[in-house]
């Protein structure tokens, strides 16, 4: 795992820079409006986030499990064969 993230650090920065340059430009642009609950702006975004991501999940889950399952099963099957035809 460690040897893939080694690999892949170059990508891996050039995609991190500018989601952290963006991150960390987005708050002071709330500075004028006066008085903003940052932490409540936050939560909100990252609870948003969060129940879409888990409903994605739920929807893909089923789907996975079904093809993996039969994939799995067409490859023990085939293992299962060719042991009784041996």
């Amino acid at each position: 795992m460690t040897n893939k993230i080694q690999e892949n650090a170059r990508r891996i920065g050039l995609i991190a820079l500018p989601v952290a340059v963006s991150m960390a430009t987005a708050i002071p642009a709330y500075a004028a409006e006066g008085a903003v609950d940052i932490t409540g702006t936050l939560t909100t975004a990252f609870t948003s986030v969060k129940s879409d991501m888990l409903a994605t999940i739920g929807a893909a889950l089923p789907i996975a499990l079904a093809v993996v399952g039969a994939g799995m099963a067409v490859r023990f099957g085939i293992k299962f064969f060719r042991q009784i035809a041996k």
